[in-house]
């Protein structure tokens, strides 16, 4: 907690939550959160007025330089919501008896809810299994987009683990959204680097039911140790692949414009490839355009499917338009191009 932060408890105990908290953790170093939990943070029966909340966010935008915390604000009460929704605030009723570390103070009287919970109540909004996924991914990875963030911005630190939210909504199935989630994590993984890495690994990974192409949720980024051998061919001692399949020595490398255009990348590229192949590995690149490509994603996925050795017996009904689905759900061209 910064020391500028006043010690005077004026006003009513506010509690952010839904995507206002996960706006707020995205911007405040980490070391600057204090978990909380017990009777210290049991949530208000009367919700604070607008003037209020918006009071709580100017001390927290002088407290911690450069935040910015942009409304509506969607704030916590412990009873029934009186107040109807305005232009700035919004108030929930949270009325289950949370469990566990639940909000983070960031300064006296004014807390944050942990992701996990922010992530089950946001559940609730979400319509789209799918759109909860791509938030969990984003939570879960190294990338932001605005939906959780100011602005996009790659190479963050993640809000939360796939572990932490799973035992979380275990710990509370009470708390709304709660049981959506748990229905959902099995499909979530840490570590994805964009949302363009996220969006291909939940068309290739999803079962058929889902409309993905079942070859299994792969790890993100996961990280290979190097031989001998692929040492003296790359120069490195570890790789980090970004889509994988460990057991079957599958790689998977998203090759996005912003990342592996020019001569130098080029050839970076083909000695981690050398490298890997030489270690027994598979490697197999998928561009921006062939993502986008329903066509060619049906190529790379059949070639895929046959490395791992999968059954091609499809027992969803009209998988075709699941498949279909599943692309505009995740903002996908359904074209064959």
């Amino acid at each position: 907690m910064p020391a500028s932060i006043s010690r005077a408890n004026e006003g009513p105990r506010i509690f952010f939550g839904y995507e206002t908290a996960l706006r707020i953790l995205r911007q405040v170093q980490p070391a600057a959160l204090l978990p909380v939990k017990g009777r210290s943070c049991v949530l208000p029966d009367c919700a604070p007025s607008a003037d209020e909340v918006e009071a709580a966010v100017g001390r927290l935008e002088a407290a911690y330089p450069g935040l910015a915390i942009e409304g509506p604000w969607h704030v916590l009460v412990g009873g029934a919501v009186r107040h109807r929704a305005s232009r700035t605030c919004r108030w929930h009723a949270c009325t289950a008896s949370l469990l566990g570390a639940s909000f983070y103070q960031l300064e006296d009287g004014v807390f944050a809810s942990v992701p996990a919970l922010a992530f089950a109540h946001e559940a609730t909004r979400e319509k789209s299994a799918v759109a909860l996924l791509e938030l969990g991914y984003e939570l879960c990875g190294t990338y932001q987009t605005k939906r959780t963030g100011p602005s996009s911005a790659y190479d963050v630190v993640p809000l939360a683990s796939v572990r932490e939210l799973g035992d979380y909504v275990a710990l509370n199935p009470s708390v709304y959204g709660a049981r959506k989630v748990a229905r959902i994590v099995r499909y979530l993984v840490d570590g994805s680097a964009s949302a363009r890495e996220t969006k291909q690994a939940l068309v290739l990974g999803l079962p058929h039911r889902h409309g993905g192409y079942g070859l299994g949720i792969p790890h993100m980024n996961y990280e290979v140790k190097a031989s001998r051998a692929a040492r003296a061919i790359s120069g490195k001692r570890s790789f980090r692949a970004d889509l994988c399949w460990p057991e079957n020595k599958l790689d998977v490398e998203y090759q996005s414009k912003e990342c592996h255009e020019g001569e130098l990348v080029r050839i970076a590229d083909s000695r981690r490839t050398n490298a890997l192949m030489s270690m027994g590995w598979t490697v197999v690149g998928v561009t921006n355009d062939e993502l986008d490509s329903f066509a060619a994603t049906e190529t790379i996925a059949y070639t895929l499917r046959r490395h791992l050795g999968k059954h091609s017996q499809i027992r969803a009904t009209n998988y075709h338009a699941r498949k279909l689905k599943l692309r505009r759900q995740l903002g996908l061209p359904v074209g064959y191009e």
